[in-house]
């Protein structure tokens, strides 16, 4: 442990105005940096009466870091007196330039705590513990930064494709109901817009109609799941927007029928739920791959299990009219759409199943948002999708969320804002010959 004294290296390294390093010391690992003041005037700012010393109180605040180690940096901030007895203001600490009263953290540490979190992708607990803080002092730090990038108006200009979906936020408990929430994201830029307490119409109305009409009126492209609520907020408030249903979620549906057809089946043929040697149950994945992705050895293993577990062929016809439905999809074009629609519809009519029928009737209701796949060049919601796994991946780091509006925060400021980051000049141009 040694002391280095009148170090103007540190003076500079530190380049905090007016303060001035007069020794330096490494203490566990640790560098302690002892600065202090250089004023010498300083006028009373009551009556501007000229002050006098009064003692100097020293601080300790936590910095950046310095060649890898971290630093404190100890503050010999003055105090001053005024000597003019009617003067109100009597004694007075002195401010320093970047380091806020009280406060525990400089200025530029509290901002790269928040460049942590949100550019560098780490924790709260993480960015904490690397400045040997709290959690709700680096989270402090997080919330001034990032509000105000947050709560701009300018980071929803120029949105013309939104995608909306739900996502479960808080698992249910024996005293509370399953939390949702709603992801608006711009399909265009590929960032979350807004995240949204609910998953209901109201709630993307309200969120619409805060916009105005004239943000609304700028969007040509929305996509959704099949959900009523969604679907009636974005037709009540994006008048001039084309409508596209998820493709994936249109496709689910019918693997959720054929789920249901199996297990209702397994349980009349063979009186139980499925076990692991039973016909069904072994090919319960094969019956929701598509059929272009099954191998000839592994369909004819299908239906060949099909047959033996499958009397009547109901689960068979299910495995059809998936295939049917997706074929709308494939279709070269809107009429070709609609021609294979027809050909699903006439399929499930004449199985007469019962979830077939509940599935027909289901899809008609959104047929019409079906086919504007083709007429969007086959707009799908899968970039939403995909801004949900970056929002798990995040919620997985933090260790899940229980405040609202740190989820909404730490999710906006990782996924939704693009941030400004300084451009690194690559200083070798191709990889060497030899790389030892």
């Amino acid at each position: 442990m040694s002391v280095i004294e009148g170090s103007r290296g540190a003076t500079a390294l530190v380049g905090l105005p007016g303060l001035v390093v007069g020794a330096q010391q490494e203490i566990d690992g640790e560098l302690w940096l002892f600065a202090e003041s250089t004023a010498e005037l300083m006028g009373c700012s009551g009556c501007g009466t000229r002050a006098v010393g009064h003692g100097r109180n020293t601080i300790q605040v936590r910095d950046l870091a310095v060649s890898g180690r971290p630093t404190v940096l100890c503050v010999a901030k003055r105090r001053w007196r005024c000597l003019e007895p009617d003067c109100e203001v009597n004694t007075w600490t002195e401010k320093v330039p970047g380091i806020a009263p009280r406060a525990v953290l400089t200025e530029r540490a509290r901002r790269r705590i928040a460049e942590m979190v949100n550019q560098d992708g780490d924790s709260i607990a993480a960015a904490a513990a690397e400045f040997g803080v709290g959690w709700h002092t680096a989270n402090q730090a997080v919330a001034e930064f990032t509000d105000p990038h947050v709560d701009d108006p300018g980071r929803l200009v120029g949105v013309e494709a939104i995608g909306v979906d739900e996502k479960r936020f808080l698992n249910a408990t024996p005293t509370s109901r399953t939390v949702y929430t709603t992801q608006i994201v711009d399909l265009d830029r590929h960032q979350v817009l807004d995240v949204l307490k609910g998953r209901s119409r109201d709630v993307v109305g309200d969120w619409l109609s805060e916009r105005g009409t004239g943000w609304c009126a700028n969007i040509r492209l929305g996509t959704l799941d099949p959900s009523a609520g969604y679907r009636r907020a974005l037709e009540d408030h994006l008048p001039g927007a084309t409508l596209v249903v998820d493709h994936w979620h249109v496709v689910r549906l019918a693997n959720r029928a054929i789920d249901q057809v199996r297990r209702r089946v397994q349980n009349q043929t063979l009186g139980h739920r499925g076990h692991k040697d039973d016909p069904l149950y072994r090919i319960r994945r094969a019956l929701l791959t598509g059929y272009e992705r099954l191998t000839d050895t592994r369909f004819e293993w299908m239906c060949s299990l099909l047959a033996v577990g499958d009397p009547d062929g109901e689960v068979a016809a299910c495995f059809v009219a998936k295939e049917l439905l997706r074929e709308v999809f494939s279709a070269t074009d809107e009429a070709h759409a609609r021609r294979r629609m027809i050909a699903f519809y006439v399929f499930c009519a004449d199985t007469d199943i019962g979830e077939l029928t509940r599935l027909a009737h289901t899809i008609s209701r959104w047929s019409e948002l079906i086919f504007t796949y083709h007429r969007s060049g086959r707009a799908s919601n899968a970039r939403t999708e995909n801004a949900h796994m970056l929002i798990e991946k995040t919620r997985r780091q933090a260790h899940g969320f229980r405040n609202l509006d740190n989820y909404r925060r730490r999710i906006i400021g990782r996924h939704g804002i693009k941030w400004h980051t300084h451009p690194v000049r690559r200083i070798r141009g191709r990889q060497p010959r030899f790389i030892a």
